[in-house]
């Protein structure tokens, strides 16, 4: 079961794979028209987006790497796989909470872009007179936003690509519990005791009845530093985990909450 795991960044890699295709095909467009300065532009952005997909990729393959031998160790004091029945609920839940990041964002992108199609089209007939300027501005005003919304659309359809994906995924999931160690289904967490731990853990019962993780990461940029990760636990395997929180947790960090 382990020779499988899931890339723990698809819903990540499908947008950017998006938005990397989209910009070749714009700079093979443009480069056909013959627009030079547009084509180096598009082409600077391919190779971003390539770039980022590739780097994505990559960590994500040495986090599943790491994910396999820790499965395939003595080091988890818990593990089990989803039933049919959990995982479906599991994945319902989760569908039911990821679907505002379907939805295309028209905001700040979008401005942004627009304000710089107008700002470049401004500068590109300010020599040609008041009236060839308001034109050349309006019409990259119209572009930028074109292309924004083109990003937008590509970005939430790769979000809700990549989600019915993940719904549509037949193979139940795991999970596995260890010292400061644990694996969520493609997630895979190990803190190092000082800037990467598990802080605290809190079960929350209910239907299902949830294992919740407070994971403390080192300083991250644009990204909170703690994470709450919570998957339900089956009612077989609830009394074990109760046994091992204290085992989990980082006890000179704070131990179980």
């Amino acid at each position: 079961m382990e020779s499988s795991l899931p890339h723990p960044y698809q819903r990540a890699l499908i947008p950017l794979t998006g938005l990397a295709g989209f910009a070749l095909l714009a700079s093979l467009a443009l480069a056909i028209f013959k627009l030079r300065g547009l084509f180096w532009i598009s082409f600077v952005f391919f190779v971003v987006f390539g770039l980022l997909d590739l780097t994505v990729w990559l960590l994500g393959q040495l986090q599943v790497r790491r994910a396999r031998a820790f499965l395939a160790s003595d080091r988890p004091l818990v593990h089990w796989t989803y039933s049919a029945a959990e995982w479906q609920q599991w994945k319902e839940s989760i569908w039911q909470e990821e679907s505002a990041d379907w939805k295309v964002q028209w905001g700040c992108l979008t401005i942004l872009l627009a304000l710089a199609g107008a700002l470049t089209g401004g500068m590109l007939g300010i020599e040609e007179g008041i009236l060839q300027l308001g034109l050349d501005a309006f019409l990259g005003f119209g572009l930028g936003a074109l292309i924004g919304a083109l990003i937008g659309g590509i970005v939430a359809g790769g979000n809700h690509w990549a989600a019915r994906l993940a719904y549509q995924n037949p193979k139940p999931g795991q999970v596995a519990l260890g010292p400061n160690e644990i694996y969520v289904n493609g997630d895979y967490f190990q803190g190092d005791g000082v800037h990467r731990y598990i802080r605290g853990a809190t079960i929350r019962r209910g239907q299902p009845t949830t294992l919740e993780l407070q994971l403390l990461f080192p300083p991250r940029p644009r990204r909170d530093p703690e994470e709450i990760w919570s998957f339900p636990v089956p009612t077989n395997f609830l009394e074990k985990v109760e046994k091992t929180l204290a085992s989990i947790c980082d006890s000179q960090n704070g131990g179980a909450l």
